[in-house]
């Protein structure tokens, strides 16, 4: 059950049986949907999440508006 209380859709069995046999992530970089790197490349990985725990700072506005009630 999932926490909507509605049965999951997924085939577990299916999924443990892939990852005891560390199969590779279906991947194709001319695929926009599959996303940024290739999963199954540790080194664009680490990058991807290297790049995507960056924090910056916010930038300050230049001259704020502060809205007021009619």
């Amino acid at each position: 059950m999932t926490i909507s209380g509605k049965p999951s859709r997924t085939d577990w069995e299916r999924v443990r049986k892939s990852i005891a046999m560390d199969e590779p992530i279906p991947y194709d970089p001319n695929d926009p949907d599959d996303g940024p790197y290739d999963p199954n490349d540790d080194d664009a990985v680490d990058r991807f999440l290297t790049e995507a725990n960056r924090v910056y700072p916010a930038q300050p506005a230049e001259a704020r508006k502060i809205a007021k009630a009619s």
